[in-house]
């Protein structure tokens, strides 16, 4: 009787541990949607910037268009911006028109470095003799820069950049 007590038991305890295995196990998981890190485009609002300018257009569509023949390999070269965007813009420029194809700096080197690229490339590429505020609104290239420590990318405001 003990025996098939025993017997009993063990069987009971074996199906309980392959039980709770495969209960343990189980199927695998869902896999997760792969989660991106994305960052708020920075702007640089209320920041003194280095501009380089492409041209000035009157309508955006105008602007766009001449953005879409300035190619500069896999980057991204100049951004579709309203001229308002930046006080101290039309005074520098001259040029009447509401749109401009920018990309905005926080140094001089890289603004010289872009505007060399572009250049380089046939486009063109003036680098506006004074820094402009930037009164926030559409993209304009912030971040593509190397920070002057050669840290990495250049993602705040730096010294010169701030009123």
């Amino acid at each position: 009787m003990k025996r098939l007590l025993a017997t009993i038991v063990w069987g009971a305890g074996a199906v309980a541990l392959v039980a709770g295995v495969a209960v343990a196990g189980g199927p695998a998981p869902a896999p997760r949607p792969e989660v991106v890190a994305t960052m708020k485009p920075d702007t640089g609002a209320g920041e003194l910037l280095v501009l380089v300018v492409g041209g000035v257009f009157d309508t955006r569509e105008e602007a766009e268009a001449a953005n879409a023949r300035m190619t500069l390999g896999e980057l991204q070269g100049y951004y579709v911006v309203p001229v308002a965007q930046f006080q101290g813009f039309r005074q520098q420029v001259g040029e009447p028109g509401g749109f401009a194809l920018v990309s905005a700096f926080r140094t001089e080197e890289g603004a010289r470095e872009f505007a060399e690229a572009m250049r380089s490339a046939g486009h063109p590429a003036e680098i506006l003799p004074e820094r402009v505020r930037s009164l926030g609104g559409v993209y304009a290239g912030l971040g593509q820069e190397a920070a002057p420590d050669g840290s990495g990318p250049l993602v705040g405001p730096i010294p010169d950049s701030l009123p």
